[in-house]
């Protein structure tokens, strides 16, 4: 899975948050506020993207934590961006 819309991560006023650039932003028009697990799991779905083992996985060996964290860490997130229509498989 990945994207749907191009994006740019940057901080503001000490946050987090993703825009969508170019024309992506006429289709979504908005912005989207990341703790630090949010941007690890968003910079992965940039590009190419990656799937739910390897988002897990990347997961794990960041933050150290077991497998079960890692799914519902990664699976609520993207629940919440595929909610907002900015997934794509």
């Amino acid at each position: 899975m990945k994207l749907k819309y191009k994006f740019v991560v940057r901080e503001v006023a000490g946050k987090s948050v993703a825009v969508a650039v170019g024309e992506d932003n006429r289709n979504f028009n908005g912005m989207i506020k990341l703790n630090e697990t949010g941007e690890f799991i968003f910079k992965l779905l940039q590009g190419d993207g990656s799937s739910l083992e390897d988002i897990c996985a990347a997961l794990m060996k960041q933050y150290d934590i077991d497998e079960g964290t890692a799914k519902d860490a990664a699976e609520g997130f993207i629940g919440q961006l595929s909610g907002a229509g900015i997934i794509e498989e």
